[in-house]
């Protein structure tokens, strides 16, 4: 019997291993054109452009809640186009399917005017439209059965970067400098001042983290209340350095922002990174690997507690365009992988984070411009 019983134990092991290896495919990427209203969607197992589609404009794309679609906001045209990736997911009780299905656009929408940032947390997507101040808000249990959304208003134009919690939604806003909690019925609980020229935010645990032309304003729930306290810039900060953008990963107590030509690390205190050059896009990979590519061209890996610079790869020309049209080449983290949209070439660079190794060209044309990953976790048959 001890024949028998070693086949079945290895046809067993090899059939979870099967399934484990089935569970991970590498997703999708949706391009969006930084000059022409172009969107594509790249299947990452294949390496090809599995939908194309024509939208408003160009748009920013962000990735929604739960992996299977896109958000595109076209801040020119007014619109905001929601792409169906072709993740499906069939649900099996104490599993789910893979269904790869083939992309298209689930709905084009008018949010408001002038759509700027879009800011994910939970189940909630929130919108800022620059062009009245109101913010359009999401839920992404909805996505693929009602195209609706509700709205709150803060009263005037502006640029705002909203948060939107649980139970509550944070506005911050640049040209007044504060930062205002809503409920979802668009009452007014509390505000926070002492954030001039306020850009960029980030979530982490129960606390919201705001950069400020003079450092950072973190603003934490406490039960059914909030809290601000101001963390200001180092003594030491060159010139006009300051945070505009924010990341956090759960994996860490404390958030990464930019800071002139470095990163800083924002916790009790700033804590400046030194960068070879400016940083023109960074984030956190699925994992929590800190990704940061700079202006001379190169794609760093960072320690996250330390700022040390780990592995390099230099994967473009250095990074000079800037103004009013400009496309810069941008990037989107995946599980252990970077991708950076090169706009003057038409193409997308793959990159292995682990060896710092090109992986493949993904040739797009055009002028790629903005990328989200989209990535869900199922079993495939």
């Amino acid at each position: 019997m001890r024949g028998p019983v070693l086949l079945a134990i290895a046809l067993g092991i090899l059939g979870v291993q099967a399934m484990a290896g089935e569970e991970h495919h590498p997703g999708r990427l949706v391009v969006a054109d930084g000059k022409t209203g172009l969107l594509q969607v790249i299947d990452l197992e294949k390496g090809e452009v599995v939908g194309r589609f024509t939208v408003p404009g160009p748009a920013s794309v962000y990735t929604a809640p739960g992996g299977q679609y896109a958000f595109a906001v076209h801040r020119e045209q007014n619109r905001v186009s929601v792409v169906y990736s072709g993740l499906g997911l069939e649900d099996h009780g104490d599993h789910k399917d893979l269904v790869l299905q083939t992309p298209y656009i689930w709905a084009t929408l008018n949010t408001g005017p002038k759509p700027t940032h879009l800011k994910s947390h939970g189940d909630r997507i929130a919108i800022y439209n620059d062009g009245d101040g109101t913010v359009a808000l999401f839920d992404a249990r909805k996505l693929g059965l009602v195209a609706d959304f509700s709205e709150i208003s803060t009263g005037a134009p502006d640029h705002g970067a909203p948060v939107p919690l649980a139970q509550v939604v944070l506005v911050g806003s640049l040209n007044r400098g504060v930062v205002e909690v809503y409920t979802y019925g668009g009452r007014k609980v509390t505000q926070f001042e002492g954030c001039p020229r306020l850009h960029g935010q980030a979530v982490l645990g129960n606390t919201v983290a705001y950069g400020c032309a003079d450092g950072v304003l973190l603003v934490e729930q406490r039960g059914s209340g909030f809290a601000a306290r101001k963390l200001a810039n180092p003594a030491s900060a060159p010139q006009g350095a300051r945070v505009g953008t924010l990341v956090a990963h759960p994996k860490y107590p404390f958030f990464i922002g930019n800071f002139g030509q470095g990163l800083v690390r924002v916790d009790s205190t700033l804590s400046v990174y030194p960068l070879p050059a400016r940083p023109v896009r960074f984030g956190f990979d699925q994992g929590g690997r800190l990704v940061v590519l700079t202006a001379d061209g190169h794609l760093h890996t960072l320690e996250p507690a330390t700022g040390k610079v780990l592995r390099s790869l230099k994967v473009a020309e250095p990074i000079t365009a800037t103004g009013e049209g400009a496309v810069r080449p941008s990037m989107a983290l995946g599980d252990g992988v970077a991708y950076v949209a090169l706009p003057e070439k038409g193409e997308v660079l793959e990159i292995e984070l682990d060896g710092m190794e090109l992986k493949r060209r993904l040739n797009v044309g055009g002028t790629p411009g903005s990328l989200a990953w989209l990535w869900v976790k199922g079993v495939r048959h």
